[in-house]
């Protein structure tokens, strides 16, 4: 088992010193720095040390597949250093990153689709009066309070003040159909926080 892992490693190597010595000497340090361009973009600079050492010690095999002396070692090992240094410079140019929208945002968007699809027109019909709606939203206002009072997660928080201000939307006037929905969502919000803090 041993002696055929020895023999197919001989084999690679004897594959390897058949490529042009260029290519050996000079592959692996073009492949960091388009793996650091990439990752610079992305912004992942946590991943480029382990990229680096990995390309590092697969150059060292291959470069020792041609090496005759110490010194083409050393003259690799300089110039791999010298690209990885450089090529950690990318890291420090401010490529443009994608905006993440808060969940807060996100929250508040979803339970404000219907205005952004128009649904929510002048003349559209109420199916809700205004007395209704403050029933309602006199019962939500009491969840909330007590809500409050607990000690909720930062992302719970942030839904909560999300249903809080949509909630505003719907104070002291005839609702429509859309706007009946959005309130029951809040509403539907609110009740999903309630039973997982147990209230």
């Amino acid at each position: 088992m041993q002696q055929s892992i020895i023999l197919d490693i001989r084999e690679f190597l004897e594959l390897v010193a058949q490529l042009p010595q260029w290519l050996l000497y000079f592959g692996v340090p073009a492949l960091l720095l388009l793996s650091g361009l990439i990752l610079a973009i992305v912004h992942a600079d946590r991943a480029f040390p382990p990229v680096a050492l990995f390309l590092g010690a697969v150059g060292l095999v291959l470069v020792a597949s041609i090496a005759e002396t110490l010194g083409d070692f050393m003259v690799w090992a300089a110039l791999y250093l010298a690209v990885a240094a450089l090529t950690r410079l990318l890291f420090f140019i401010p490529f443009p990153q994608k905006k993440k929208k808060d969940r807060d945002e996100d929250i508040y968007a979803a339970f404000h689709a219907p205005l952004d699809e128009g649904e929510l027109l002048e003349e559209a019909p109420l199916v809700m009066s205004a007395e209704e709606g403050e029933l309602q939203l006199a019962h939500v206002d009491s969840l909330i309070g007590s809500l409050r009072e607990k000690e909720l997660t930062p992302a719970d928080r942030l839904e909560l003040d999300a249903v809080v201000r949509t909630l505003e939307d719907c104070r002291g006037r005839a609702l429509t159909a859309a706007e009946q929905r959005t309130l029951n969502d809040c509403l539907s919000s609110v009740l999903k926080l309630s039973a997982k803090y147990s209230l």
